[in-house]
């Protein structure tokens, strides 16, 4: 949405004050960011109606539309999937609402970039058909992006310097299956190496387990490139099969555990993240400390961790649901065992060497971060320009990081 804007030389602030028009991007996949986006809306309507347009966007307004015309009437509305509307309902000088169904995406804004990174959309939607998600009601099915427009796209970012581009998608597996399956994400990682030169990194977003069986072994094949991170984000969200079939997932926990040995086996040095969400309506003790045990066995090397948020017009909210003090508690234990689990993967790294790419400034004055081919984040002390390849030495770790010093070789 802010690369239709500056596409369309609209200037921004941080400050609602300032602002001519305040655009509200809104996300309603979990309850407590629901909380926060009705508050704000409630605020900057309060603040703001009459003196001010007041755009709401994002999946809040096409998955709760009456909701947002109760607490902001005066608001012009933007689903997702008519984004690229965005500067009409700017410019407009009447109140608008652009609530079109989803429709076919052929263009890829301008992406909002960070650093050298450049993250770039390959489809909208999903396939798939969990019970706790509200994805698939917000953002619909899946529509994929073509090929060439694609291509375009990363040759264009890869020609104004940009190092490290990120293919997104909210599955990044199910890319082309609405294009009768003739041109699927491995043909697509292909593709862009095959036709964009330069000095860059690709790396693949969340892929559900459920199709990325579908595309496996060709895209460990084309996974194998010097050109793309050896990065896989794969949810099992559960580590119990119980919960799982309630969950809608459409696999198992053994389905899921061989896919991690097979992915490790073809591709070692493969960094594996994945999702946990803890308790979904179903999930008693038994089912937790599988979960549990699924940590210890296969030992991510990254866990997101969630509660289980009630969303409207899903099969899980009409479920009995777990009480807020267990899911806290069940939270606590999984940060826990990861946060070992982590540190002791990292540690086996202290006092190797790595070649990384500089991506951003770091948090702390006077660091960068860096990305090694696994993709695992490296913090480095040092003035060190971003895009760079430099060599460096491992001297620490934490669950989380790898922390190093240019090699003094």
């Amino acid at each position: 949405m802010r690369g239709y804007l500056e596409e369309a030389g609209l200037g921004f602030t941080d400050s609602p004050e300032d602002a001519d028009v305040i655009v509200i991007n809104t996300c309603v996949v979990r309850k407590d960011t629901e909380e926060k986006m009705i508050k704000r809306i409630s605020e900057i309507e309060t603040l703001y109606s009459g003196s001010k347009k007041i755009i709401v966007a994002g999946c809040m307004v096409s998955s709760m539309p009456a909701t947002v015309k109760k607490i902001a009437p005066s608001a012009s509305l933007i689903t997702p999937s008519s984004v690229d509307r965005i500067v009409d309902a700017v410019t407009s000088r009447e109140r608008v609402e652009y609530l079109g169904g989803f429709r076919a995406v052929d263009r890829i804004p301008l992406p909002r970039v960070r650093g050298v990174i450049a993250p770039i959309p390959i489809s909208e939607g999903c396939l798939s058909d969990c019970s706790f998600c509200i994805t698939k009601i917000s953002r619909g099915s899946v529509r994929s992006y073509p090929p060439r427009v694609i291509v375009d796209t990363v040759r264009d970012l890869v020609s104004r310097g940009y190092k490290e581009i990120e293919l997104a998608s909210q599955d990044s597996a199910v890319y082309g299956f609405d294009l009768g399956k003739r041109f699927l994400l491995p043909d697509l990682l292909r593709e862009i190496e095959e036709r964009v030169e330069g000095d860059y990194m690709l790396r693949v977003g969340m892929m559900n387990p459920q199709w990325l069986w579908k595309i496996f072994d060709d895209l460990v094949e084309a996974m194998k490139s010097p050109r793309i991170y050896k990065f896989l984000h794969i949810p099992v969200q559960s580590g119990d099969n119980k919960v799982l079939r309630i969950m809608k997932r459409g696999y198992s926990v053994e389905e899921f555990e061989e896919m991690v040995k097979e992915v490790r086996r073809k591709i070692p040095e493969i960094t594996i993240a994945t999702d946990i969400i803890v308790g979904h309506p179903g999930e008693d003790e038994e089912a937790f400390k599988n979960t549990l045990d699924l940590l210890e066995r296969v030992r991510f090397d990254r866990v997101h961790i969630a509660q289980y948020s009630v969303r409207p017009l899903t099969e899980a909210a009409a479920m009995p649901q777990v009480p807020e003090h267990i899911k806290k508690r069940r939270s606590t234990e999984v940060q826990k065992v990861q946060e070992k689990i982590g540190l002791e993967i990292h540690r086996q790294y202290i006092g190797s060497r790595a070649r990384v790419l500089v991506t951003e400034k770091g948090f702390r004055e006077g660091t960068v971060i860096a990305r090694t081919i696994s993709y695992r984040q490296v913090v480095i002390r040092g003035d060190i320009p971003l895009g760079s390849y430099i060599d460096v030495d491992i001297e620490d770790a934490t669950f989380f990081d790898l922390r190093a010093r240019l090699d003094s070789h």
